[in-house]
């Protein structure tokens, strides 16, 4: 991070980044809760090529298409989670340069 980068950029990327972990939160959230139906759909195709329940169960949890979902979901949670620390920075900056200002103000 830049300390030196000036207000009405840093304003710019705040709003940035508060966006950006916004929509990928919601993202995020829905993915979570697609990974049950995800699985039920794998378990029942591997059901419809012959395999018992247990066995279907197990394949749709070892597939690739399975972890390839947990991917996806982990990417967004991750993106996430950095996007808003970087807004929380960003606006700490925002912070430490008014106090900074109030300060010298005396």
């Amino acid at each position: 991070m830049n300390l030196r980068v000036i207000h009405d950029q840093l304003v710019r990327l705040i709003q940035r980044f508060g966006s950006e972990a916004r929509e990928h939160r919601q993202v995020y959230r829905r993915l979570n809760q697609l990974l049950p139906d995800r699985w039920k759909t794998l378990a029942a195709d591997h059901r419809a090529r012959g395999l018992g329940p247990a066995e279907s169960a197990r394949a749709a949890f070892a597939s690739d298409d399975f972890r390839n979902y947990i991917e996806e979901v982990v990417q967004f949670g991750a993106s996430s989670l950095e996007a808003r620390i970087q807004y929380e920075t960003h606006m700490m900056l925002i912070d430490a340069r008014r106090t900074m200002r109030a300060f010298s103000k005396r």
